[in-house]
């Protein structure tokens, strides 16, 4: 490294003409500059959610989570956010000075004052909420924490040895010994702890404590050469490798230094040289973390990456890298270029030229740098185009704002500005022709065409200067065009920003790689092609493109591993060694030695159920008035900066997967049913987590249950059963009362038909008495008289009944035909004949309905009669559905009879007939079979009649 010299731009209180008489004599000079390398550490201080600046101690639990012990209470970290515990959560004391992360995932604190508490399972357990705690009487503040290979815990405070055993015992060790110096860790011997109190060495185990030969078990002393060193350090504390019991990380007023556990003899590597570093861990993805007192948390995810720090710079910033003649060359502002070979750097300045340039006021900007073909360098700036050759330097100050250089094979380079794209000769740098108007955000060459990108999209002229706009048909080349690339075989790669990376291949879109695909943003700044590999800087890191694999696997390279920001602006692959241009500076690594090892692992960390946090289970029960459920998860991957998907769905609500990079989610109102909830996270690396699987049930509301819509039916239909019985009542009753109305109409019609009737009978029988009276037949007028009065007794007392049984209906007309045929002088017969299979004293007939009929055939049949002789059969024959009676007689028709009505004067005209028929009509109406009458005229083979038959069909239902 040379001397350094004066540089005009760091006198920035000195006239801007004093500057530039200044840099008459400066020229064109290559000096040396100052300079620092220096790990990228990612800082968490009280602004990022830290309880306190002063941190004491750290640890990792075997969830993942890093707790942080400071001045203001314990902080707990997923990588992404910070959870703290204070007095208000059960802290015996908001200051914690140790922590330990203990097996069975207790988090162990030692407060500043004499107690003791640890943290499990979503509780603070101290020594008034838990029984084990209560029995530690402490008289110092805690100095040690330790576990054994079984489980127990020490802890030293003042001249007691506490040990809490795995199961819950209780044992305190006292010792009066005056010491200069205490060492307590694992017992070598597999359980207990060995504790060293000066030169003398106990074993403790199983409640005792046994005095063991001190150098049985080996001493913990410092290196003597090591020694030499610490001993003009100011230590805070070192941290002890459990697996070796060596110290790894001893911890100073001035940083913290990593011990050689090769040789124990020497610190290979030192870290945050100006802090007061109380405590490092390395985690289980092997980024190391700083506790330092007054400046928060430091986390180192990866010593490979180097930085290169320009502190007498006014920017650090690099917007372009490029190699040439085996040095990187980095563009940054103020005209001014660093030259990077091994550890050395160097810088260009053009002052000079850049004191000339219409835009002296602008930070002016190296944003592009270019080897031309006869070696000699062209940089372009936000306010002038230089030339640097063996010979001399050529600039031209009148090309504004330079955004993009390349040379043509033709000889002639191609620049575009913020106010026009060109075409330059590359000798004088004189400007040929104007290939594109307006303001240039990026140019190219390619298949004989010039490509122009703009803040608008992507332009194409052609060999005729004809332009066409690629926006037009390609919608995603309508977005602002930062950077252009060729690959070997021929593509075109375009960075945009806002539709991530497009590879052109005859003028076609043939790829469109997006967030979807897996790069970290689709605001690109710029590309660089490496063999098969695209190599993408954006706003969200670096992302590493696999070309020679479909889909194309991303690689993403970020703050959580290694840089100083996610913000790219330039990237330069030099074999294996990653060059990086960021507003931090120039960064450097080797991406075979860079650690891959990443983990996700992912907490279920709160669930509320109706707004009501609830202890962690893996299922639950809701109920219909709780049916809101939110749920707070994280997925730890300090490998992933916080860039980390989630992959969730809700069985029994939907099948699909949804995504997220929320760490809470919410289902505000579930409907009643069985659930399960599903839950993995990805990292950055692409790991995956296990998943967390919830089961939930949400209870119907009562209304809406099986017994309650099973009662409310049954009621439902009780109700309806009795409203309509209720109906069906009052509609019976009506019925009834009608019926009952009609049956007494009916009666009384029926024994208004029969008070017809009985004159009849009477006065037949009255004259045939007054024959026999007028003839002196006192004997036949005696016999005569008496049965009519029994007829008429009986006639008395069937007329006050609806039906009468076959027997007594046959008796009643045997003492009726037998005063006929006295009337008539005995002038026909009668028979009366009942079938076997009918029992006349159990079959019913309606009352006087057969003697109508009979009297009929005497008094138009057989009266007529000539030589007398006449007959009258009446039979009761039984059929399927009822009985039939057959009343036959041998008169002279009915076709005879009539003549005979109408030629002789009658003194009354009959009307039993028709009364029966009308009453056979009346009784059909309640029956549901009807009696049905059919009269039939008899003939002989000459036609001629010889009389005629009645057939009464009765049903079983007369009754």
């Amino acid at each position: 490294m040379g001397t350094p010299v004066p540089i005009a731009v760091e006198l920035s209180m000195i006239t801007k003409r004093i500057i530039q008489t200044l840099l008459l004599f400066t020229g064109f000079l290559t000096v040396c500059t100052s300079y620092a390398q220096e790990y990228n550490y990612i800082h968490y201080d009280v602004k990022d959610g830290l309880a306190g600046s002063t941190v004491y101690d750290v640890c990792q639990d075997k969830e993942g989570f890093i707790w942080f012990a400071t001045e203001a209470g314990v902080s707990r970290f997923d990588g992404t956010h910070f959870k703290n515990f204070t007095t208000s959560d059960g802290l015996p004391e908001t200051e914690i000075l140790k922590l330990l992360a203990d097996s069975k995932g207790r988090i162990w604190m030692a407060p500043f004052k004499n107690a003791v508490c640890y943290y499990y399972k979503g509780k603070i357990h101290n020594q008034e909420n838990d029984p084990v705690l209560k029995k530690i009487k402490l008289t110092s503040v805690i100095g040690i924490f330790r576990e054994s290979p079984d489980q127990d815990i020490a802890f030293n405070a003042d001249n007691y040895l506490t040990v809490v055993s795995a199961n819950n015992t209780v044992n305190q060790y006292r010792s009066n010994a005056v010491r200069s110096a205490i060492f307590l860790r694992r017992s070598p011997f597999g359980k207990g702890f060995q504790l060293n109190i000066d030169d003398s060495s106990y074993v403790i185990s199983n409640g005792k404590m046994v005095p063991v030969p001190f150098s049985s078990v080996g001493t913990m002393r410092i290196n003597p050469k090591l020694e030499k060193i610490r001993s003009t350090l100011k230590v805070t504390a070192e941290d002890y490798d459990p697996d070796i019991n060596h110290p790894v990380f001893t911890n100073t007023w001035h940083g913290s230094y990593l011990m050689d556990t090769v040789t124990f003899d020497r610190y290979e590597a030192a870290f945050l040289k100006e802090k007061q570093v109380s405590h490092a861990l390395v985690d289980s993805e092997k980024n190391i973390w700083f506790a330092t007192l007054g400046e928060g948390v430091y986390k180192l995810a990866s010593r490979e990456f180097k930085t290169h720090y320009f502190y007498k710079s006014q920017s650090q910033e690099i917007f372009s890298l490029t190699k040439i003649n085996g040095k990187i060359y980095a563009g940054t502002s103020f005209g001014r270029i660093y030259l990077l070979q091994g550890t050395a750097i160097d810088t260009i300045n053009a002052n000079k030229e850049f004191g000339t340039s219409l835009t002296y006021g602008s930070t002016n900007r190296v944003t592009c740098l270019q080897q031309l073909k006869d070696g000699s360098l062209l940089m372009g700036s936000d306010g002038l185009l230089v030339k640097k050759t063996s010979k001399g330097n050529v600039f031209n100050t009148r090309i504004y704002a330079v955004k993009s250089i390349e040379a043509l094979s033709n000889g002639m380079v191609l620049v575009g500005s913020a106010k026009r794209t060109l075409l330059i000769n590359p000798t004088d740098l004189s400007i040929q022709d104007t290939i594109y108007p307006n303001r240039t955000t990026c140019v190219c060459s390619y298949n004989n065409n010039y490509y122009i990108g703009t803040v608008n999209g992507l332009y194409m002229v052609n060999s005729h200067k004809q332009l066409r706009y690629m926006g037009e048909a390609i919608p995603s080349l309508r977005q602002r065009i930062s950077y252009f690339c060729k690959s070997p075989d021929g593509s075109l790669w375009i960075a945009t920003y806002g539709a991530g990376i497009i590879c052109l291949k005859n003028d076609q879109v043939v790829k469109q790689i997006t967030t979807q695909e897996g790069i970290s943003s689709n605001i690109c700044r710029t590309l660089f092609v490496n063999n098969n590999f695209l190599w993408a800087g954006t706003d969200k890191g670096l992302n590493k493109i696999n070309l020679s694999q479909t889909p194309y696997p991303v690689t993403i390279y970020g703050t959580s591993d290694g840089l100083p920001t996610d913000i790219i602006n330039a990237v330069y692959v030099d074999s294996n060694t990653i060059y990086v241009g960021s507003p931090a500076g120039i960064t450097w690594f080797n991406e075979t030695k860079t650690d891959s090892y990443s983990k996700c692992n992912l907490r279920l960390l709160d669930i509320s159920v109706g707004n009501r946090s609830q202890p962690l289970k893996d299922s639950y029960r809701l109920g219909y008035q709780e049916n809101s459920l939110k749920l707070h998860y994280a997925g730890i991957s300090f490998k992933s900066g916080g860039y980390i998907w989630y992959r969730y769905r809700l069985k029994g609500l939907t099948d699909a997967w949804d995504s997220t990079m929320q760490n809470v989610l919410e289902y505000p109102s579930l409907p009643p049913g069985n659930y399960e909830f599903e839950l993995i996270a990805i990292n950055k690396k692409g790991i995956v987590s296990d998943p967390v699987k919830i089961a939930f049930f949400v209870a119907a509301p009562f209304w809406q249950t099986l017994p309650f819509q099973v009662l409310i039916i049954a009621v439902v239909i009780f109700i309806t059963w009795m409203l309509v019985a209720w109906r069906f009542s009052i509609l019976r009753k009506k019925e009834q009362e009608r019926t009952s109305i009609e049956q007494k109409l009916n009666e009384l019609e029926q024994m208004a038909l029969r008070a017809q009737m009985n004159p009849h009978f009477i006065f037949n029988c009255l004259n045939s008495i007054q024959n026999f009276i007028i003839t002196n037949d006192l004997e036949s007028s005696n016999w005569y008289l008496s049965e009519f009065a029994q007829l008429i007794r009986q006639t008395l007392d069937n007329s006050e009944k609806s039906t009468i049984s076959i027997s007594n209906e046959i008796k009643y007309l045997k003492r009726y035909l037998e005063l006929e045929m006295m009337r008539f002088g005995h002038s026909f017969n009668y028979t009366i004949e009942v079938d076997p299979e009918l029992d006349p004293d159990m079959e019913s007939i309606p009352t006087m309905i057969l003697q109508p009929y009979i009297e009929n055939s005497i008094r138009h049949g057989i009266r007529y009669r000539e030589n007398g002789g006449g007959a009258i059969d009446i039979k009761f024959q039984n059929s399927n559905d009822g009985f039939i009676c057959i009343i036959q007689d041998n008169g002279i028709g009915r076709k005879k009879a009539s003549e005979y009505r109408s030629q002789v004067h009658v003194e009354y005209q009959s009307k039993g007939m028709s009364l029966t028929a009308e009453r056979i009509n009346i009784l059909n109406r309640q029956l549901s079979e009807p009696i049905t009458i059919e009269i039939n005229d008899l003939t002989n083979a000459q036609d001629q009649a010889t009389g005629t038959r009645i057939t009464l069909r009765f049903p079983y239902t007369i009754t």
